[in-house]
């Protein structure tokens, strides 16, 4: 017989989140300076009631949902938040990784090759054989996805997760989620200025203090640490 086991609400900045979960990634948040916005407004999509966890940078050309799964989303949560995508015309991410560092320091990863993976060859009409990068890079081998992103966009394509870490941006110093934490061009950084072509930001010490207080954060009693 299956027993019906619910998330503790947790109270935390004014907001009653549905799980902890949810609460630690806003002591996260918070811990970076990132504005965010919790259950801000809800959604009918196709028929089904759905309200939406986070809206990360409101009000602004950087803001994206944030879903926080504490599992593997399903098919029906992650068409959820395709179609969510779509209506809003603002990308989401369906993070389902824990509010822990994602992956060790791999700043001393500078060359396409390494963050690539050896070259292999692919054959092309216009071209024929040439040289292509072949995954898993040795950085890869062994570390889970942490969640799918989902673009306006993206709707003809079969949505896949990958490793989409946040990351400190060097040049304007806003925390942001990027694909393996790569942080190559910034829109606060003039068109002409020279960006490393492989620049991994996901391991710097303000997100290592955001981590560790989203991880210590107590709740007693639903209340706010």
């Amino acid at each position: 017989m299956l027993m019906n086991i619910k998330p503790i609400e947790t109270r935390y900045a004014g907001y009653r989140f549905r799980s902890r979960a949810e609460a630690r990634w806003a002591v996260f948040m918070d811990a970076l300076g990132v504005p965010w916005d919790y259950e801000p407004q809800g959604y009918v999509i196709e028929g089904i009631p759905y309200l939406p966890d986070f809206l990360v940078y409101p009000e602004s050309r950087f803001a994206f949902w944030l879903e926080i799964k504490g599992t593997f989303p399903t098919k029906e949560e992650i068409g959820k938040a395709q179609l969510l995508a779509k209506g809003t015309g603002t990308t989401a991410f369906v993070y389902f990784g824990k509010p822990e560092v994602p992956a060790p320091d791999l700043s001393h990863i500078t060359s396409f090759e390494d963050f690539m993976g050896s070259p292999g060859h692919i054959w092309t009409d216009e071209d024929g054989w040439r040289e292509y990068p072949v995954r898993p890079a040795q950085w890869e081998i062994g570390l889970p996805p942490t969640a799918f992103r989902l673009d306006p966009s993206s709707m003809m394509r079969r949505p896949k997760s990958g490793f989409w870490w946040w990351s400190d941006c060097p040049h304007c110093g806003r925390a942001i989620i990027k694909a393996a934490g790569q942080v190559i061009g910034c829109p606060d950084l003039p068109e002409d200025a020279d960006q490393p072509a492989v620049h991994f930001a996901h391991h710097t010490p303000r997100l290592l203090n955001a981590y560790r207080a989203a991880r210590s954060a107590r709740f007693e009693h639903g209340e706010s640490p």
